[in-house]
């Protein structure tokens, strides 16, 4: 499949079984492709880029096979921060959407700045995401995401919600009493927002008197938050969801950064890399890919985005890459869960844990309400954890069997 376009600003030329389906062989040329039109656009517009290279003695950055992306330097969230108006590579009268990083692991957040061809591009993205999941035009799909404060989450889903023709609620990230009743007005037949949320959404329901099974709702997709483990299994908190709502519950994976989303497909057993909107390697401490199947961190190249592009962006998540091809028929590789961030990697009796893996697993027991882990240095280099937990005062706990 040649590509015409010096950037891809119109991506009809894509369907969702054109690429999903295609053999590996003809996916990787298409790939190279893209991120050679990606890098020359890049090097040319975006003033860090120039530099960047430059500095590096690579004077025009081409690829001939994906093994040579690892031959390019990383870029990292202090490059976004320190630099963020040099990435800018439109003329800022073609800029139409002002973005801005979550910062979740404390930083300063940093602009990404959008043209009418990314708002475009991104709509694209969360059609063929929702699609996956088995959304369509006769959903009512609530979105309980923020679409204030310059953050994309809300307006990713209320694009790709638009695209696919279902009639969209724009819920927000607000109470839950005020969640429930638009889903009881609107008649919500699915929700997007982040599991602890829709969880209060069902418990609100349930305190009520009502029950969120029989309101209607039959698909929730996650975002923001792990549902499954290493074994793609749920986590009981996932699990506890499907059962309060008596609805299947997909998972997606994206950032402001990516511009892209890795969504489950009805087997619900990782997110299906999309080729044509961005390409993603699983790297080491040195930033050189890992295997299929090792555990790393995830570095993306966002394609085809014209206001901020990105080159081999470091996001300081930890996954996998699933090769095996899926049952639902799709030959694309899968990502696998988010298993923690790079900079909370504990090594634990010299096993490697996160601490968000402790309290998923806490989260299935009935004695359990809430917690946190501290970890300290030891003189020797190794980690000391120490989990504090409060225990649900619902429950008897003068003897604990669990």
């Amino acid at each position: 499949m040649k590509i015409q376009n010096a950037l891809i600003r119109d991506f009809s030329d894509f369907s969702q079984g054109d690429i999903q389906h295609l053999p590996e062989e003809q996916i990787e040329p298409l790939q190279v492709e893209l991120i050679n039109k990606h890098l020359d656009y890049a090097v040319q517009k975006s003033v860090f880029y120039k530099t960047f290279y430059a500095d590096q003695n690579i004077q025009k950055p081409k690829i001939n096979n994906l093994s040579d992306l690892a031959l390019l330097p990383a870029t990292t969230k202090d490059h976004l921060i320190q630099f963020n108006n040099d990435f800018l590579a439109a003329p800022q009268d073609e800029i139409v959407d002002v973005c801005l990083t979550s910062a979740t692991s404390g930083e300063k957040p940093a602009m990404l700045l959008q043209t009418s061809e990314d708002l475009a591009r991104l709509a694209y993205n969360e059609e063929i995401a929702f699609k996956m999941t088995g959304l369509n035009e006769k959903d009512t799909l609530l979105v309980c995401a923020a679409l204030d404060r310059a953050f994309m989450a809300g307006l990713a889903y209320f694009l790709g919600g638009v695209k696919i023709k279902s009639k969209v609620v724009r819920g927000g990230s607000g109470s839950a009493a005020q969640l429930w009743q638009l889903i009881k007005v609107t008649k919500a037949t699915a929700i997007v927002g982040v599991p602890s949320l829709m969880r209060k959404i069902a418990e609100y329901g349930i305190e009520s008197g009502e029950d969120p099974q029989k309101i209607g709702v039959k698909k929730l997709i996650a975002i923001g938050e792990p549902i499954r483990d290493e074994q793609l299994e749920l986590l009981p908190l996932a699990a506890k969801l499907e059962e309060m709502w008596e609805a299947k519950l997909f998972s997606t994976y994206a950032s402001t950064e990516l511009a892209a989303t890795y969504c489950e497909c009805p087997e619900r057993k990782g997110g299906h890399l999309r080729p044509e909107m961005i390409v993603t390697e699983i790297v080491d401490d040195h930033d050189q890919p890992l295997p299929d199947g090792q555990k790393g961190e995830v570095v993306v190249t966002p394609l085809g985005v014209t206001g901020m592009p990105l080159v081999r962006f470091k996001t300081g998540d930890i996954s996998f890459i699933i090769k095996e091809k899926c049952a639902c028929g799709r030959t694309t590789k899968r990502l696998g869960p988010i298993l923690g961030r790079k900079h909370q990697m504990l090594k634990f009796k010299g096993t490697t844990i996160f601490p968000n893996s402790v309290i998923s697993a806490l989260e299935g027991s009935k004695y359990y309400d809430c917690g946190y882990v501290e970890a300290q240095k030891n003189e020797d280099g190794t980690d000391h954890v120490i989990l504090h937990i409060a225990v649900n005062s619902s429950v008897d706990c003068r003897v604990i069997e669990e």
